[in-house]
């Protein structure tokens, strides 16, 4: 599965949604800044202090298919990125 290159940003959407369907009760965090964009399984804790830090922590690429990809990969939940506790 490392190798996702080859398909469209629609299918990797599909499968971020099934990943979180199946480890976070569907909950799919997709996120545009202006210079990245930041993907997550789960929801950060927007109406706590952490939520700056959760979205913070979160690795940024370039493109949605690459932050598509790296969530996909290494199954980024919020609850399971370095730092964030």
């Amino acid at each position: 599965m490392k190798d996702l290159d080859h398909l469209d940003l629609e299918t990797l959407i599909t499968l971020a949604e099934r990943l979180a369907k199946q480890t976070q009760d569907g909950h799919l965090t997709i996120l545009r800044f202006t210079t990245e964009w930041k993907c997550a399984l789960g929801t950060p804790s927007f109406y706590s202090s952490d939520g700056r830090s959760e979205v913070a922590d979160l690795p940024g690429f370039a493109t949605l298919r690459e932050a598509l990809t790296h969530l996909i990969i290494h199954d980024q939940g919020i609850d399971r990125v370095p730092g964030i506790n």
